[in-house]
């Protein structure tokens, strides 16, 4: 080898050591380059959880805007299109936006004179050198008034930020390795605060096994969703154009992988799409779907201990049965619950600043739990406080749920709660009631509910017209304070489409579903395939769990829908058949046929639910059977004809393509609230809900509670009941006590 090539390899082999660190010291991917486009994407506020306006109010006052950056881009600019009406009373020469991006200040904002009372619109840039995985936008305001005398928390100080500012983020692909370590990444990103987009790639005419795998899989991801939202789109035998799932054993695959190698054992593999390095296939594999559903389950059940390219699951059972109502994102029913399990990081449970936002603390309710005549629900307050300047003076702390308040208390010098603070709140209507205890119709069982702590600190004032403004202050609601829903019976009056709506139930009784079967048909449309994976994962995020114990057929087997709850998917003529009795459904939908029965009142829900929670006037007053062309999707709810107290959740549509009805209705809070009764209708944009046919309930509830519920709504059998047992009772001590007087007359005879 001649002197001149000995010196090149040299150098390529001093380059290679000298440039390996940069190739590999980088955990997360292994390189940008030229290839890939800028991507370009536009956030409202209220894409980012902001449904409202955000209001400033008093001077330093500030706000906090979030969002994430995805594992596989890198960030190269933002700009922050910031739209916001400042206060007509505020002075231009010294009121201004202070913007911060991550702890750097970005810009200032000043009020322009002739500005105030407009709306103003700005755009900020934010220095690509300072983004990370989360993200922070704060905005404070410094607001000035043109008096001699002014208070910083004047209520006339305020900035109203719009819902629709935009943040606009430019970023480039990065080439991710192939490592099952950035599980749920990229297919799933924690840092992306947006709805979950998740292909799905099945092979043509795929068997039920195979479906229950994805469907499985897809109740995971719904699990990580939690509030964003997820879809499945579904690919049969074609490659998606971003970040999927894969399901494929040695007999069924897609056509694009078929000349895959075989599987031997349930594997877990990731790839890079054969036309796209940027996009990753998730290969979810097995010999035959036995060990598919395996792979899934290590997948779901095993995630945290994955790494490398490809792994094989040796075994994915679960080591104990779930229990009832032990759905994670459910408040415990067993025991009082401690602020700190209700929240992410202890960080949530304070705030700084005199009008700062309130600490927010949200609860899921299971729908069964049975509250009628309850004293309330008590809960355990603590919180420590920056001391006011002085006692009583105006300083205080509210407690408020679900937007209704509950109780201030006054804040003093000493800076801590005092004694322990007990508050009830009962969740049914109530009025108030005198001493410690407070009753609000507050918590809505089987919703969402929210506890709100708004501390509001005055300024210090100094003689009859200056104003010092002290230190930011600070408060804290201790983690240790508690809620106790212990004690509770569950019971229900079904159907209930409103418990399924807001909690997923009765299906998410065990977390697993366990106790549920899915029925789809025998030869399955894509349209169908999606409204099967959409409903489980929006399961997966009412429960927190993934759905390994569920049950899929394409058949009405009684021995596999016995002591089932079943959720029923576009198998309108079968559920009919199986019901025994046409009339039994309150609703029956086929391509050109509707027939459907409607109650004396359906206005509103509110108009059918008495005073106790229960259903009224539920009897079918109106029998309409018609015959029209046009979308139409519903849900209907009836008793399961297998096993008394169980449930049947029937998804109807006109046609395949009208399931995506369904399926919007399942993304929108808005359409989810109007979803009540027994049968509920999706019609173009709207949703129309009854309550009708026969009621049954579910739950168990003490023998002497129950017949004393169940007789409430009847006041007068309840009193003819109960002078009958009076006159029972009189009868049979006038015999006890005539049969005492004569045993004593003939004992007086026989002396």
């Amino acid at each position: 080898m001649s002197v001149a090539k000995i010196r090149l390899v040299m150098i390529a082999v001093f380059a290679a050591i000298l440039f390996a660190p940069l190739s590999y010291g980088e955990p997360l991917s292994a390189q940008v380059d030229d290839g890939p486009k800028i991507i370009e994407r536009d956030f409202l506020l209220s894409d980012l959880g902001y449904a409202n306006s955000i209001e400033l109010q008093g001077s330093k006052s500030d706000t906090y805007i979030g969002f994430g950056s995805r594992l596989d881009e890198v960030i190269t600019g933002g700009e922050l299109d910031l739209r916001f009406t400042p206060s007509p009373a505020l002075q231009s020469k010294f009121s201004h936006l202070k913007v911060y991006f991550n702890q750097e200040l970005m810009d200032v904002v000043a009020i322009e004179e002739g500005k105030q009372g407009e709306l103003v619109e700005t755009k900020i840039p934010l220095d690509a050198r300072f983004f990370s995985n989360y993200n922070q936008v704060r905005i404070e305001l410094i607001g000035h008034l043109d008096l001699e005398c002014w208070n910083p928390d004047d209520q006339s100080i305020w900035a109203e930020i719009s819902k629709n500012s935009r943040l606009h983020i430019t970023s480039r692909k990065i080439r991710l390795r192939n490592e099952l370590g950035f599980l749920p990444a990229p297919f799933f990103d924690e840092r992306e605060f947006t709805k979950l987009v998740l292909p799905m790639v099945i092979p043509k005419s795929a068997s039920i096994e195979l479906m229950k795998a994805a469907g499985i899989t897809a109740s995971y991801f719904g699990a990580l969703s939690q509030w964003r939202g997820a879809e499945f789109p579904v690919h049969i035998n074609t490659q998606p154009e971003q970040h999927a799932l894969v399901f494929m054993t040695n007999d069924e695959r897609p056509e694009f992988l078929k000349d895959y190698p075989p599987a031997n054992k349930p594997t877990l593999q990731v790839i890079s799409d054969p036309e796209n390095p940027y996009i990753k296939l998730l290969l979810i594999m097995g010999s035959d779907t036995e060990e598919l559903l395996t792979a899934v389950k290590g997948l779901a059940l095993g995630n945290s201990v994955l790494t490398g390219s490809v792994a094989e699951i040796n075994r994915a059972l679960q080591a104990a049965p779930r229990k009832p109502y032990d759905a994670p994102n459910w408040v415990r029913t067993d025991r009082p619950v401690m602020f700190s399990e209700l929240v992410k990081s202890k960080q949530d449970l304070q705030i700084t600043g005199r009008n700062a936002a309130p600490v927010n603390i949200t609860l899921q309710l299971p729908p069964d739990l049975f509250t009628w005549r309850s004293r309330g629900i008590p809960m355990d307050l603590q919180y420590r406080y920056s001391p006011p300047y002085k006692d009583f003076d105006g300083s205080r702390m509210s407690v408020s749920i679900n937007k209704q308040f509950v109780e201030a208390f006054n804040l003093n010098e000493r800076g801590i709660s005092g004694d322990e603070k007990r508050v009830r709140i009962p969740l049914l209507t109530d009025s108030f009631n005198g001493g410690d205890l407070v009753r609000i119709p507050a918590f809505k069982v089987g919703s969402k509910n929210q506890l709100e702590f708004q501390f509001a600190f005055t300024s210090i004032s100094s003689g009859a017209c200056k104003t010092l403004p002290a230190a930011p202050p600070k408060a804290v609601v201790d983690g240790s304070s508690s809620v106790d829903f212990s004690g509770y019976p569950h019971y229900i009056e079904m159907p209930s489409l409103r418990a399924f709506a807001n909690a997923g139930f009765p299906f998410t009784r065990m977390a697993d579903l366990s106790e549920t079967a899915i029925v789809l048909p025998k030869t399955l449309a894509k349209q169908e395939i999606e409204t099967y994976l959409q409903l489980l994962g929006f399961i997966g995020a009412s429960s927190g769990y993934p759905a390994v114990g569920v049950t899929v057929i394409n058949d009405w087997e009684p021995e596999q829908l016995q002591n089932k709850d079943i959720l029923a998917i576009s198998v309108t003529p079968a559920l009919s058949t199986a019901m025994g009795d046409a009339e039994a459904l309150p609703m029956i939908l086929s391509q050109t046929n509707r027939a459907i029965s409607r109650p004396v009142r359906n206005q509103q829900a509110s108009l059918n639910i008495g005073e106790n929670g229960r259903s009224i006037d539920n009897e079918i007053a109106e029998n309409v059977n018609v015959s029209a062309t046009g979308g139409l999707a519903a849900l209907v709810g009836v008793e399961s004809p297998y096993s008394p107290g169980k449930s049947v959740i029937a998804v109807m549509a006109a046609s395949a393509e009208d399931l995506a009805k369904v399926s919007a209705v399942f993304n929108d809070s808005g359409k989810i609230s109007a979803m009540f009764g027994s049968v509920s209708v999706f019609r173009e944009d709207s949703v129309s809900s009854y309550l009708v046919g026969d009621r049954y309930y579910v739950g168990k509830l003490p023998i002497w509670q129950l017949i004393w519920y169940h007789f409430s709504e009847h006041p007068f059998l309840l009193l003819v009941c109960a002078a009958l047992l009076i006159g029972m009772l009189v009868v049979v001590f006038w015999r006890i006590l005539n049969q005492i007087a004569a045993k004593r007359l003939r004992a007086g005879e026989d002396e």
